[in-house]
């Protein structure tokens, strides 16, 4: 967490070399498409790192509460150092609407079932059950013994 918000920062120096580029187009039309594509590029490019962060605190054996903990503090901070980032409405409306996108896609991590347990169902040997509900048990049937009945003389 600690140097995701100066990769932010890079990202937004990248935007802003990007945004340089635009300017010196001559056509109107294609300053705005490219505008607009830069923008999200830019929520893309951020999505994915807060993504990258996220996925290092989701674990699957945590407990939900304290995952959701931790998803809203980043959160939070996130969203804080992005405002201290940038001044610009064009650029914070990116990076807010990245951080949102990012935090819902955490909560898919984190509400998603566990693989563990659909694997151990798909691979686990199928039981018939009986009528009554349980397992059906195997009965040993004994075969008798060829009785040794008198042997004939020679």
């Amino acid at each position: 967490m600690s140097d995701l918000i100066p990769r932010i920062g890079l990202a937004i120096e990248a935007y802003k070399g990007r945004q340089q580029d635009i300017i010196g187009l001559g056509h109107r039309a294609y300053k705005d498409l490219f505008a607009h594509a830069n923008a999200a590029m830019l929520t893309a490019v951020v999505k994915d790192l807060i993504l990258r962060a996220y996925a290092e605190i989701v674990t699957p054996n945590a407990p939900r509460t304290s995952l959701l903990a931790a998803v809203s503090q980043q959160h939070g901070e996130i969203l804080a150092g992005c405002r201290v980032l940038t001044q610009d409405d064009g650029i914070l409306t990116a990076l807010i609407e990245a951080a949102n996108g990012a935090t819902t896609e955490a909560l898919q991590l984190i509400y998603t079932d566990k693989p563990q347990d659909s694997e151990i169902s798909a691979t686990a040997p199928r039981v018939r059950k009986s009528a009554s509900g349980s397992t059906p048990t195997k009965k040993r049937v004994r075969t008798p013994k060829k009785a040794d009945g008198p042997k004939s003389q020679e």
